[in-house]
C-alpha cells in the first residue's frame, strides 16, 4: 500500500488577512475544517500542519496539538525547506500539500486527483484552473521534493513550494494535469481577504454542516444567490503567486 501523506501549509501572519486560520466557520476554526474534511479522503494516510517558528503562531500550534493534530515548524520564508524537512521527520512516499486558506477542500477532488496521479505514474499532479478556487490541492513523489536544492532555486520557488514542479522548465519531472468537466474558474471560496471571509460567512448560513457540505453543493449555493458569488469576484486568482514574480523581476 502506497502511503499518502497531506501537509497543511498555514500561517497566522497573512498580510491580507491575518489570524485567518483560526477564524470560526460555524463555531470550528477553518484549520480544524480542513483537516476533518481531508480525513474523509480514501488515500491518505497522515496529516500534518506545517506553520514557521514564528511565535504568532504558538496559537495555531497549540490548537492543533489539543486536536492531537502532528505539527512541523520551520522556515517561514523558505516554505520548500520547511516542507522537505518535515518529510523526513514525517516519512512518506507521497505528499498532498493543502493551504490553510482552503477551509472547504473537497476530499473527493484529492481522491480524483491521487487516482489519477497513481495511474499516471507521475512525479507531480495537479488541477487545472477551471476547478474552482477553494478545492486546491496538489500531489508530488517524496523523492521528488527531496531532489531540489534549495540554494539553487529562485526566491519565488522557495516560497511557492511546488512552482519549480509546475514549470517544469528543465523537463526533469513528468507532471499531469488533471482536468475539470464543467468550468468552475468563475467560483471562488478560497480564504485569503476580507471579502473571501464575506463570502465564506455566507455560505455557512445555508448550511449546519459546513465540514460535510461538498463541491457541488457550494456551487449550488453560490449559483443561487449571484450577490454572494459576487462579493470577491474582483480577487485576483494566485495573487500571491503573480507578485512573487512580479517583483522577480525588478
Amino acid at each position: 500500500m502506497k502511503s499518502v501523506t497531506a501537509f497543511i501549509q498555514a500561517r497566522m501572519g497573512s498580510s491580507r488577512l491575518p489570524g485567518k486560520v483560526l477564524k470560526e466557520i460555524n463555531g470550528i476554526p477553518v484549520i480544524l475544517h480542513i483537516v476533518m474534511r481531508l480525513k474523509q479522503s480514501r488515500y491518505i494516510d497522515n496529516i500534518v500542519l506545517l506553520t514557521s517558528f514564528n511565535k504568532e503562531n504558538d496559537e495555531l500550534v497549540e490548537l492543533a496539538k489539543r486536536h492531537r493534530i502532528d505539527v512541523f515548524r520551520g522556515s517561514e520564508e523558505n516554505v520548500l525547506e520547511r516542507f522537505q524537512q518535515a518529510s523526513q521527520k514525517y516519512p512518506s512516499e507521497h505528499i498532498v500539500r493543502i493551504t490553510g486558506d482552503s477551509p472547504f477542500v473537497d476530499a473527493g477532488v484529492c481522491d480524483l486527483l491521487l487516482q489519477a496521479y497513481f495511474e499516471k505514474q507521475v512525479d507531480y499532479a495537479y488541477l487545472s484552473e477551471h476547478f474552482a478556487e477553494g478545492v486546491d490541492c496538489e500531489v508530488f513523489t517524496k523523492s521528488s521534493l527531496s531532489s531540489l536544492n534549495t540554494a539553487e532555486l529562485r526566491e519565488s520557488e522557495r516560497e511557492h513550494v511546488t512552482l519549480h514542479f509546475y514549470e517544469n522548465k528543465l523537463n526533469q519531472f513528468s507532471t499531469y494535469e488533471m482536468q475539470n468537466t464543467t468550468d468552475d474558474s468563475s467560483y471562488r471560496f478560497t480564504l485569503d481577504t476580507p471579502e473571501d471571509w464575506q463570502v465564506i460567512k455566507e455560505l455557512a448560513r445555508f448550511t449546519n454542516d459546513t465540514v460535510n457540505i461538498n463541491y457541488q453543493s457550494i456551487k449550488n449555493i453560490l449559483d443561487a444567490h449571484p450577490l454572494i458569488k459576487q462579493i470577491n469576484s474582483q480577487v485576483i486568482r494566485n495573487e500571491g503567486l503573480a507578485i512573487s514574480l512580479q517583483n522577480e523581476q525588478h
